[in-house]
């Protein structure tokens, strides 16, 4: 007995002793094939101007297309002075040079070697100035570059400009006082002669307050707040009345013992004058830091808190697993094993330092399966990891089995990540096949993320050529021609990959209008119905509007005798028809709008994103689950990252023919990327913000305007038989710039407006803002540039000045440079639809 004892005894031992090794070995395994997210390592460099630390600087792993970084804007101080901040974090610097380039980054204006420098607190400190190569009241690109010890070479950009009469430190006291005084509601009753306080204000949420909230909620509302260190400040865009500030922050709320943070960001769009200051415009948004070790868990519900923007969600075809991307960080949830694992973030509740939580980048979801297993993207500025002080796209698979995350495929790239981030935007999805759709530029990519391939699916994509469905599975294209002669759309589902071809008819083209769920709206015309005004713009009636489902062929068709749609606006199942009648003299008139509906096909999810009314928190976001979450029994996870031998990186080939394109500036950095030149200043006008170029230029920007100005060297030109008003107006400026034309010649051979501008301005860029508002196309005229405004009638006239009650227009049909009330050619252009041509003037670099 005693012996039978000892043998079980002996074989239980060895028996665990075996089971230890080999989990010791498959664990050894284990941690050899993952890691752990290296730390940030790069150091950060920030200016100190007019006592204050403003443009927090991030490094760059490599050199980055000059005139996209436009991340802050910088003046420099008398004698042309810069006061740089270098925290090295413990990192050994071994060289500091800085270099000036033109904002297009093809001429080097000073490159020089920084010899001197003081440390204070572990910080450098340095005080350079830049050499009098520079033009005053112009902007220039600054790059700061680092040796580090280990030989790499670390860079930071931003635009420095040498300003007189720009009244930047006015500026930027007040909004660093304005900031300060909304957390004492005392000190703030001040700033109630700045606000625009009226029904347009949001005052049922901290999550986005705005210039037009009540007083009560731009001082938070009855929300104890704690401000939790200082601001970093950002001055995004300055002009000599106007200058645009970013403040980012963070606050926290305390409940017992227990905190609560939240990232605050500030807008500011101010005009300076001697009298007072004037705010423009103001903007704050609120974001809660999801704790998921915290009190947030309830019954079904997951507490998000004060969000400021729309919570991304996708669940799985059973809803048994779901993911959420809130505070740039990526959770999913296992509702059959309670588990929430926090997939992808570069902070933690251990890295919260300035590196890894810079918003420089964006999280998609892009597939969730009923295992668990997520596919996702990182796009932007990699904060740290791998790919630290790149721009570029990562595509991720998790893996819920083995609770670990692999990179696919890294695509890097030298632009900004404010474009890519706008680009990437636009389109990214990822099929059954692991292939990855991107649009990029003009063209659609498809990268294959398990052999690593790539394949140009469609190139040459202008605006208004394509339209992609809300889920980004279906997209459109026009295969040849351009918008207004194709014969023929590729209809395309990214899921399957399966194409389908739709052709006109002889004499016809098609053009894509729009999707409905992933039903394609496209529109037919003849080709004996398309006209141009005399601006060279296209009229494309189209007589036919037709929905087409992929599976099911067309379910309708929109036909209507001597009735023409124009244009087709989607909203909902709804499409919302601009339409025109033709005359008997072949002349379009406008007449009212049509709707179309559409069976509106109900999203079934299990689980939902929900906003609930809170007493002294206001609105707060939740996901509703399909089933009760356990917050005491949940499990937390937090995978590490598959090694891999060698890199999975994929260059995309750039078009060889690469249309020029315009980039608009707001208050969310890159708001719009455009081909069209009118489209770009149309919205820039509309939401304040500025248009540049390919190289970086300025082509239109609000509030830098005078109250009045008029081309003086511009005098009354009188029409006649044989010279026509609009060859007036074109000899006239072409003239004005130096160029002597026969433009009526030119135009009786059949030659367009902007060809004629074109041809003789070959120094210049030839803008057609076709759309645009009379107020924003006064912008040029005060930089002393004439614009072009074309009549319904073929006329034409310039417009010369403007003060705060007239333009002053040269009107060749009566010989004279007259004045028209402001209200009168408002109306007046509207009336003969704002058809607009003017030009900048391309500076040498």
């Amino acid at each position: 007995m005693k012996k039978a004892i000892i043998k079980g005894l002996i074989v239980i031992v060895t028996f665990l002793t075996a089971l230890f090794i080999i989990s010791s070995v498959m664990n050894k395994g284990n941690a050899d094939m993952t890691m752990e997210m290296s730390d940030a390592s790069y150091p950060m460099v920030s200016v100190w101007y007019a006592g204050e630390e403003i443009n927090v600087m991030h490094g760059y792993a490599k050199a980055m297309e000059v005139s996209h970084m436009r991340e802050s804007l910088t003046p420099l101080g008398s004698g042309r002075k810069l006061n740089l901040r270098i925290d090295p974090y413990d990192e050994a610097i071994t060289d500091i040079v800085f270099e000036v380039r033109t904002l297009d980054g093809e001429r080097l204006i000073e490159s020089t070697k920084v010899q001197e420098f003081t440390e204070e607190n572990g910080r450098i400190n340095i005080s350079a100035s830049i050499k009098d190569l520079i033009e005053t009241n112009q902007e220039y690109m600054f790059v700061l570059i680092l040796t580090m010890e280990n030989g790499r070479e670390i860079r930071y950009y931003s635009r420095v400009i040498y300003a007189e009469g720009y009244y930047a430190g006015e500026k930027l006291e007040y909004v660093v006082d304005f900031s300060e005084k909304t957390f004492n509601k005392e000190s703030a009753k001040e700033l109630t002669k700045y606000l625009e306080s009226n029904a347009e204000g949001d005052n049922t949420t901290f999550g986005k307050v705005d210039i037009h909230s009540s007083f009560n909620q731009v001082t938070w509302g009855d929300l104890k707040v704690t401000k939790e260190g200082e601001a970093a400040i950002s001055i995004k865009e300055l002009a000599p009345q106007t200058g645009s500030f970013e403040l980012e922050y963070y606050v926290s709320t305390q409940k017992g013992k227990e905190k609560t943070y939240y990232r605050v960001k500030e807008y500011y769009r101010v005009r300076y004058t001697p009298e007072r200051m004037y705010l423009l415009d103001f903007n704050r948004t609120m974001d809660q830091l999801f704790d998921k070790q915290g009190d947030v868990y309830a019954n079904n519900k997951i507490m998000l808190g004060i969000i400021s923007e729309d919570i991304q969600m996708m669940e799985s075809d059973g809803g048994n697993t779901l993911a959420f991307v809130t505070g740039n960080r990526l959770f999913s949830y296992n509702a059959a094993d309670n588990k929430l694992a926090l997939l992808f973030g570069f902070y933690d509740e251990e890295r919260r330092d300035e590196r890894n939580l810079y918003d420089g980048h964006k999280i998609k979801v892009l597939n969730v399966d009923e295992i668990g297993n997520v596919t996702f993207l990182v796009y932007g500025y990699m904060n740290r990891g791998r790919h630290e002080g790149e721009v570029g796209i990562s595509a991720y698979f998790y893996d819920s089995m083995v609770n670990t995350v692999e990179e696919l495929v890294y695509i890097p790239c030298d632009i900004s990540e404010e474009i890519l981030m706008e680009e990437v935007d636009v389109l990214s999805y990822i099929n059954r096949h692991g292939v990855l759709y991107l649009m990029w530029g003009n063209q659609l990519y498809g990268v294959n993320s398990i052999d690593r391939t790539c394949e140009v699916i469609a190139t040459d994509l202008e605006e208004g050529s394509f339209e992609i469905s809300s889920s980004n599975k279906m997209v459109v294209w026009q295969a040849n021609g351009s918008t207004y002669e194709s014969r023929e759309l590729v209809f395309m589902n990214l899921n399957t990959g399966h194409q389908v071809s739709i052709k006109a008819g002889a004499g016809e083209v098609v053009k894509p209008i729009g999707f409905i769920g992933e039903d394609l709206i496209y529109g037919i015309a003849r080709r004996t119905d398309i006209s141009k005004d005399y601006a060279g713009n296209i009229i494309f009636p189209m007589y036919s509007i037709k929905i087409l489902n992929e599976t099911e062929g067309v379910l309708m068709t929109y036909e209507q005798e001597n009735v023409f749609v124009t244009a087709g606006e989607i909203s909902g199942n709804q499409i919302i028809l601009s339409r025109v009648e033709k005359k008997e003299d072949g002349v379009y008139e406008q007449i009212i709008d049509d709707q179309i509906m559409n069976a509106e096909v109900e999203e079934k999810s299990s689980n939902k994103v929900e906003v609930a009314a809170v007493d002294i928190y206001e609105k707060l976001t939740q996901i509703a689950l399909k089933s009760k979450i356990d917050g005491e029994t949940l499990i937390h996870l937090t995978p590490k990252e598959v090694l891999f031998e060698g890199g999975r990186e994929i260059e995309l080939s750039e078009p060889e023919d690469a249309l020029g394109r315009y980039y608009v500036y707001g208050r969310e950095g890159v708001e719009g990327i455009f081909m069209d030149e009118g489209n770009a200043v149309e919205l820039a006008y509309d939401i304040s913000g500025v248009v540049v170029n390919e190289k970086g230029s300025y082509v239109w920007l609000k509030g830098n305007r005078s109250t009045k100005n008029q081309i003086m060297a511009i005098t009354g030109e009188e029409a006649t038989e044989e010279n026509s008003s609009l060859a007036v107006c074109l000899d006239t400026m072409l003239s004005f710039e130096g160029v002597v034309r026969n433009s009526q010649y030119m135009l009786n051979k059949g030659d367009s407006v902007l060809s004629i501008l074109e041809d003789g301005l070959e120094n210049y860029e030839i803008l057609d803002l076709s759309g645009c508002p009379l107020d924003a196309v006064l912008y040029y005229v005060n930089q002393d540039i004439p614009v072009l405004a074309m009549l319904q009638d073929g006329s034409a006239v310039l417009i010369v000045g403007f003060n705060e009650q007239n333009t002053v227009v040269m009107n060749p049909e009566k010989g004279t440079v007259y004045k028209v009330g402001m209200n009168d050619s408002t109306e007046w252009f509207e009336e003969n639809g704002n058809c607009f041509i003017t030009y900048i003037r391309i500076e040498n670099s």
